[in-house]
């Protein structure tokens, strides 16, 4: 029995409320292991829109290149929030991550690279024409309703006290 990506995705709906129970909240931490998996799926998005910049695809109007660089600059800038632009790889002796402020140069440098970054990847999206690249392909609406909903609750886990679904570990 095949199970589509949508099947997987409903699936992991009540499983995701099962999980946040049953699994220690330390898997959830800054840098813990589901972090770690995550940075590896993001990883493995980057290199595998790096690799698609090579393949032939058919011709829907705009350029091949273009969508698959703005597709590695998406993953790009999910790694970098991921890790909170490098914040959570250094630490003070205490313990405590650096904010912004303490990072002299780099850390007020951080939100206009990313404005920068987010205005070169909608240059990238209109030079690839990608209005008419989703036209021309199958657009997974269901999988993207998904998307919407667990990208959804990782902000209720990461912002909001929803009881039984709060905290690293949910988000």
């Amino acid at each position: 029995m095949k199970l589509s990506s949508t099947k997987i995705g409903l699936i992991y709906i009540p499983l995701m409320f099962m999980l946040e129970i049953i699994l220690p909240s330390s898997w959830g931490r800054e840098n813990g292991l589901i972090e770690n998996l995550q940075m590896l799926w993001l990883f493995a998005a980057l290199y595998f829109c790096c690799k698609m910049r090579s393949i032939t695809l058919s011709h829907w109007g705009g350029s091949q290149k273009a969508l698959w660089n703005g597709g590695a600059l998406f993953y790009f800038l999910l790694i970098m929030r991921e890790i909170n632009w490098g914040r959570t790889l250094l630490t003070h002796p205490n313990g405590r991550f650096y904010s912004y402020a303490d990072m002299g140069l780099y850390g007020k440098l951080v939100h206009p690279t990313v404005a920068v970054l987010l205005v070169v990847l909608l240059f990238l999206m209109y030079k690839a024409k990608v209005w008419k690249f989703l036209r021309s392909i199958s657009f997974p609406v269901k999988d993207f309703l998904l998307l919407l909903f667990f990208v959804f609750m990782s902000w209720v886990g990461e912002k909001a006290n929803f009881t039984g679904f709060h905290g690293n570990l949910a988000e």
